[in-house]
């Protein structure tokens, strides 16, 4: 599995897109590795009908995080819940 690395503190913009609008905004959750504790859970910001994104500050603490958008979408009467997962690695960038 890959992921990205940041620096602890940083604030990144983390982005979703779907094929068809969802029926509202998703929402982002953040989760710790070590425990599978939720750490933060924020809703996407709408750039247009299939794109939304989210500002969020990495904790100060070292470790892997992983990050889910959850969406849902009904069609025909169904309702879909879409999941889409990532994981971010933060550490401190250590000199030589």
């Amino acid at each position: 599995m890959s992921f990205q690395t940041f620096e602890p503190g940083d604030t990144k913009q983390f982005t979703w897109q779907a094929s068809v609008a969802p029926d509202a905004a998703p929402n982002l959750r953040i989760y710790s590795l070590s425990d599978d504790t939720v750490i933060a859970s924020m809703t996407g910001q709408q750039s247009d009908s299939t794109h939304f994104w989210t500002l969020y500050t990495l904790p100060a603490t070292e470790g892997y995080y992983r990050g889910e958008w959850h969406a849902r979408k009904t069609l025909l009467g169904s309702a879909y819940h879409v999941v889409t997962a990532f994981v971010v690695q933060v550490r401190q960038t250590r000199r030589p």
